[in-house]
């Protein structure tokens, strides 16, 4: 396989190449949660629609979201901050960007605490992971691959994990569901889709190699030492309907949260 990294732009350069390419298998995206999930929603111009323009075949990974607040933070636990968010306290939240997975987190957790909280967007998870480390943001929902370093090394505090069970890297770490807020957890996935019109004998093929090389044990330990997970193969009439429905999750909390990059 040769990777062509066509990077920015809410994915449209990258996703303009399959839709140029013949639908016969050969010419793939390997898309994430923003791109396949919530782009749709959050941009009203955009020059491509996953439902329509693409294909699923798999998907691949997912990489646990991690509720972060700083290691000399007052909030100790996510009840402490829930307590302190429910009470009308005006908490900041740093997040990667409008429109990202810190900022839905933050939307949802404001929806779920009946409260308005201070969204500080950043450029990025690493100048908005500093400023959490620093103290002077409250809390971030970023994942385990871009939080868990700073976590172990003693910076800040994980205080919820989305995924329904504990991580071995992180044990300690409840996890959302099991403090009975599953609703509001939120993990970034990716996933390899073609182009839509593709054969099904060709998708068949593709999801078979696919699985076969992700489920190789030299190949896996290369995500799950980062506390990645490989996720059970999905058909691909099932990755596409799983896209869709996040499509229509996500898509309702950001027009309810008026979210918009345009």
């Amino acid at each position: 396989m040769i990777v062509d990294n066509r990077p920015g732009g809410l994915a449209q350069p990258a996703v303009s190449v399959v839709k140029q390419a013949p639908a016969d298998g050969y010419t793939l995206f390997m898309g994430d949660l923003p791109a396949l999930g919530l782009n749709p929603s959050l941009a009203s111009k955009l020059s491509y629609d996953p439902r329509k323009d693409l294909q699923g075949v798999t998907k691949l990974v997912v990489s646990p979201g991690f509720l972060v607040v700083p290691n000399d933070s007052p909030y100790k636990t996510f009840d402490d901050l829930f307590k302190a968010a429910s009470s009308g306290k005006t908490l900041t939240y740093a997040s990667q960007g409008v429109g990202t997975g810190g900022h839905l987190f933050g939307a949802l957790f404001s929806a779920k605490t009946q409260s308005m909280h201070t969204h500080v967007p950043y450029k990025g998870s690493a100048p908005a992971l500093l400023d959490v480390a620093g103290g002077k943001v409250d809390f971030m929902y970023d994942t385990v691959t871009s939080a868990g370093p700073l976590v172990l090394g003693g910076k800040m505090r994980v205080i919820g994990v989305g995924v329904d069970q504990r991580l071995p890297q992180f044990p300690s770490a409840p996890t959302l569901k099991e403090l009975g807020h599953g609703d509001i957890a939120l993990n970034v996935w990716w996933g390899v889709t073609a182009k839509a019109g593709t054969p099904s004998d060709i998708l068949a093929v593709l999801e078979k190699a696919i699985r076969t090389a992700m489920h190789d044990p030299a190949v896996a330990s290369k995500f799950t030492s980062q506390g990645v997970m490989v996720t059970m193969s999905s058909s691909p009439a099932e990755f596409s309907n799983y896209i869709a429905e996040e499509i229509d999750r996500w898509g309702k909390v950001i027009r309810d949260s008026k979210m918009s990059v345009d």
